[in-house]
């Protein structure tokens, strides 16, 4: 399960990783399985994993609420920008990183 720790008023670095998917398969299984991997500890950092369900049909929101993950869904796809614009405006943390379709290991980050 990804740790997803409720938003506190702290000195604590707050990071929202934004992951858009459309029907993300084998390869979306596996980046919820590394980010599981990554979870800091929650002394140390604020974390929250954002995952919007752009039109999928093929259950992926609901690995990723397996997974602990905020899901957010559309009706239908409307692209990765879209997607992750949405998942931006509900990051609660003051950096946020984005997970870009296709090159998984190659976030880019943000701060607000």
């Amino acid at each position: 399960m990804v740790y997803k720790a409720p938003l506190l008023i702290t000195n604590l670095p707050k990071i929202s990783i934004i992951i858009p998917v459309y029907n993300g398969g084998t390869a979306f299984r596996q980046c919820l399985e590394s980010l599981q991997r990554f979870r800091p500890h929650p002394d140390r950092v604020w974390t929250e994993v954002i995952v919007v369900a752009d039109g999928c049909t093929d259950g992926s929101d609901r690995l990723a609420e397996a997974f602990g993950a905020t899901v957010l869904r559309t009706p239908s796809a409307g692209g990765p920008a879209r997607a992750r614009n949405l998942g931006a405006r509900q990051a609660r943390g003051k950096s946020y990183f984005l997970s870009m379709p296709m090159l998984p290991s190659t976030p880019i980050q943000f701060s607000r």
